[in-house]
């Protein structure tokens, strides 16, 4: 057996022994699993969230959810460095989900600042954008440029709309249909 996978397979009998004895409310134990284990943790968490004091939170939230749940991982299913990645990804994916969509200034200099901040590097075609953006409906504005802008879904940009979805995909569509007439294409 090569190095590298004797080191891992002797790292994932240790971490299964310590979520043993996490199981069992050993606090040293858990005390050496965190040790060992919050290096690669704490890596998924920083890149799911992107943002390093939501990621030390989440964190928290999975080594607490490591701490409760010990008992229902089985080494004979898995490596106890994937379970505990699994818990604390979606811990991360949890609180993404439950954070509400950003806000967006949709006033005409918000407008306006977005599409100078995407423009490409062709003003005209820059120019060209945001007069086609003053056309239109201050509802299909607020569509597209939290769509297309601000990148959120429709499902985000139904929500704050507090339109249905199929309405807000119907808005999209006819906005973009607007804006392409506006543009000549």
């Amino acid at each position: 057996m090569a190095r590298g996978h004797l080191v891992f397979a002797e790292s994932n009998e240790v971490l299964c022994s310590l979520l043993e004895a996490v199981a069992g409310g050993d606090h040293k134990a858990f005390r050496t699993l965190y040790d060992k284990s919050v290096p690669v943790l704490f890596g998924i968490c920083v890149r799911l969230m992107r943002n390093r004091d939501l990621a030390q939170d989440v964190l928290q939230e999975a080594m607490t959810r490591i701490w409760h749940k010990a008992h229902l991982f089985d080494a004979s299913k898995g490596n106890a460095m994937a379970w505990m990645a699994v818990v604390t990804r979606n811990c991360a994916l949890s609180r993404i989900a439950a954070a509400p969509p950003p806000s967006a200034s949709l006033d005409e200099a918000g407008v306006l600042a977005a599409v100078e901040a995407r423009s490409s590097d062709d003003p005209v075609v820059a120019a060209d954008v945001r007069q086609c953006l003053k056309k239109l409906s201050e509802k299909y504005r607020k569509c597209v440029t939290l769509i297309y802008l601000q990148g959120l879904t429709y499902e985000e940009l139904a929500a704050q709309m507090g339109a249905p979805l199929g309405s807000v995909k119907s808005w999209v569509h006819r906005a973009i249909g607007e804006l392409a007439q506006c543009m000549g294409k």
